[in-house]
């Protein structure tokens, strides 16, 4: 818009000049000049829109040069006489640019040297010296007011340049944030197909071939012992029951993330009732304090603990456990305890990744946590998740 505003100055400089010289001797040279200054102003706005940021430093001198001939030229038509003062407004575009051109100090400087220049003509050349006077303080305003409004509307760019390339690194910053939420989720699906391949070849495959030795074993005695194939279905139907219930505590895992809007009480309290269900557990659940937990923590907590107590069901030879939520230390810690057989930590480094001990590990680790076991032999397993960003 400044530019059309411009140009409209321009245009009403050039009627005037024409009109006030029409019948003078001074005409043609006054057309060069409205001519070569046209020429000098709209030829640097266009080549100042192609030009790039890597050419500042040869700029200066550039727009210095451009600047002075510019102001020169003004000079000359405002000494063609008869004296006028009109001609004086054309130092309004080359204040505008100054200040583009060269930013606050520097723009202002030479809307200064305007200024002065132009009061010397105008002072010593009219017949009137306050007229004069008055004339030149008058466009020396109107160019330090058209100094400020381009000194805004440089600062409005430098905002606007400054926005998008703030908005370019944004959009960037969100595609590497995608890109890297695309590789976890990758990564943890991956992590729970290892899982419960790892959790289909130590328990229900385990099982099913027993139950095939089983069967061949009953085939055996078919023709030899008759009282012992009782004993061998009896055993065949309680490894179908045990596979069963592996299968079911795997399918239960791969069911979607629990609900977590209610908080962690009401999330460990469904998934122990559906524990109790299948396994015949009986689960203990002990709470101290309330505490406001993320959405992706609770889960993650939740898919600790049904862990914990799968192992219970499966390998701790025993149908009891407690589950403990203390919320009101600092910090804040789950625990999930049994009093059955045990293991030997020390021992048997190996029965981590067996019992699912290293997936509790992972996510507890992502979320920030720390887990501890404790566990010998006939005296049960402790297994603590403990809240590390606020451990001391």
């Amino acid at each position: 818009m400044h530019t059309l505003g411009v140009s409209l100055i321009y245009a009403a400089i050039v009627i005037r000049g024409l009109f006030w010289y029409s019948q003078g001797p001074y005409l043609g040279l006054l057309v060069t000049i409205f001519a070569v200054y046209g020429l000098l102003f709209y030829g640097e706005f266009i080549l100042e829109q192609r030009r790039g940021k890597d050419e500042e430093g040869h700029l200066r001198w550039v727009r210095g040069a451009y600047l002075l001939l510019q102001m020169c030229l003004v000079l000359a038509m405002l000494v063609i006489p008869p004296l006028n003062d009109f001609g004086a407004t054309l130092f309004i575009p080359l204040s505008l640019q100054a200040v583009l051109f060269y930013q606050r100090r520097v723009g202002f400087m030479w809307i200064a040297t305007f200024t002065l220049i132009m009061a010397i003509i105008l002072v010593r050349g009219g017949d009137k010296f306050p007229g004069g006077l008055a004339m030149a303080l008058f466009y020396g305003g109107v160019c330090f007011l058209s100094g400020s409004y381009a000194h805004l509307i440089r600062r409005a760019e430098d905002t606007r340049r400054d926005n998008q390339r703030t908005f370019s690194e944004l959009q960037a910053a969100h595609r590497q944030i995608q890109r890297y939420a695309a590789q976890r989720e990758e990564l943890a699906a991956e992590r729970e197909r290892n899982r419960l391949a790892r959790e289909l070849h130590d328990s229900v495959t385990q099982t099913v071939f027993s139950m095939n030795l089983t069967i061949q074993s009953a085939r055996m005695l078919l023709d030899k012992d008759m009282n012992r194939v009782d004993a061998q279905l009896d055993r065949l139907q309680g490894l179908a029951r045990s596979a069963m219930g592996e299968i079911q505590m795997l399918v239960t895992q791969l069911r979607p993330e629990p609900e977590t809007d209610e908080g962690l009480v009401a999330a460990v309290q469904r998934m122990i009732a559906e524990r109790r269900a299948h396994n015949d557990l009986s689960i203990a659940l002990e709470v101290t304090g309330m505490k406001d937990l993320p959405g992706p923590m609770i889960a993650g907590l939740c898919h600790i603990i049904l862990e914990a107590l799968n192992n219970v069901a499966k390998h701790a030879g025993t149908g009891e456990a407690t589950v403990r939520l203390n919320m009101a230390a600092d910090p804040a810690w789950v625990e999930i305890e049994d009093q059955g057989i045990g293991f030997d930590l020390q021992k048997d480094h190996s029965q981590r990744g067996h019992l699912g001990l290293a997936g509790m590990f992972e996510r507890a680790c992502e979320l920030g946590w720390a887990l501890s076991i404790e566990s010998r032999p006939g005296c049960g397993t402790r297994i603590r998740v403990i809240e590390r960003s606020t451990q001391r």
